[in-house]
């Protein structure tokens, strides 16, 4: 791990935390110690990608890889996902923990990803094509959400602006739905969905029907995700998580879990600051006055 910057916190039902690296790589604590015990260890080349997105299901942690935040993430492409037996841990044999086990299974590796951030498993160490949807063909994993019953897992693509859908027994990969379409199968060739018509307008050269699909929480009711979509100017990781129609995504789930279309956005306009865009790597230099940029989206059950 040459960059041990903690990502994003996962807890899991057995009171494991998974604390994902900046520049890949893991921890596994035992939040039942005090103070809290490392429990797990693993180096970038046994998980990969700068993760930001976890779920517990069937007794098992789903983790997240995607291209790191920092300015070296601007050539990256990952997406990549992970399990682990998460009762495993505190049963291990051993007094102190092994480095890279118990083994996490790799549920996902895209064939695309860069050798970047621990993999080495690509057929190219950089992808310059930039976020702007009409050209990039990047992959930045980031958010997971699990349907009510369990089964189906639930993981973003920030800059393809899709949704991937694996079966949390089996471990394959059942669907994937877009974020841009009317009814999440038609892509960019399609009837246009929510993101279009709540994209901003102030900037012309900004590529509207961009979501930008970030943290994401599913309803109580199970029926609908809540995605928080990035904005034109991103507070942090711009060179992945530029998008048009800043604020919550309403996502309906279907096919029984396995699938999903966008049914409207709630959009947060934050036009009272005024800090400078600047430069957006691989992206469009944005020149209107929307400041809003949501990271996360979580409900709140009454």
């Amino acid at each position: 791990r040459t960059n041990n910057v903690p990502i994003c916190p996962t807890l899991s039902l057995n009171n494991n935390g998974y604390i994902t690296m900046g520049s890949g790589g893991l921890f596994v604590l035992d939040l039942d110690q005090t103070p809290m015990e490392i429990i797990g260890e693993y180096g970038n080349a046994i998980v990969n990608g700068a993760g930001c997105g976890g779920v517990d299901a069937n007794n098992r942690m789903f983790i997240n890889g995607g291209v790191s935040a920092s300015g070296a993430g601007v050539n990256q492409s990952t997406f990549t996902v992970y399990a682990f037996e998460d009762d495993t841990f505190k049963d291990n044999m051993f007094d102190s923990p092994v480095e890279n086990l118990p083994s996490p299974i790799q549920v996902f590796k895209d064939p695309s990803n860069t050798n970047t951030i621990g993999n080495v498993d690509g057929v190219i160490e950089s992808n310059e094509s930039g976020q702007l949807p009409s050209m990039t063909t990047r992959r930045d994993s980031h958010g997971a959400g699990v349907t009510l019953d369990g089964r189906y897992l639930h993981v973003a693509d920030r800059i393809q602006n899709v949704i991937e859908v694996f079966d949390t027994q089996s471990l394959q990969r059942v669907n994937t739905y877009d974020l841009v379409s009317l009814d999440g199968k038609s892509g960019t060739s399609g009837p246009s969905g929510a993101c279009l018509r709540r994209s901003v307008l102030d900037d012309a050269a900004l590529q509207r029907n961009d979501p930008a699909p970030d943290l994401f929480d599913i309803t109580p009711d199970g029926k609908y995700l809540m995605v928080a979509f990035r904005g034109p100017k991103p507070v942090s990781v711009g060179h992945a998580a530029q998008g048009s129609c800043p604020g919550v995504g309403i996502v309906e789930l279907t096919g029984g879990g396995t699938a999903g279309k966008l049914v409207d956005v709630l959009r947060s306009t934050n036009t009272i600051d005024d800090v400078s865009v600047g430069t957006i790597d691989g992206g469009h230099n944005y020149s209107g006055a929307e400041r809003s940029d949501i990271h996360a989206a979580i409900v709140i059950r009454k």
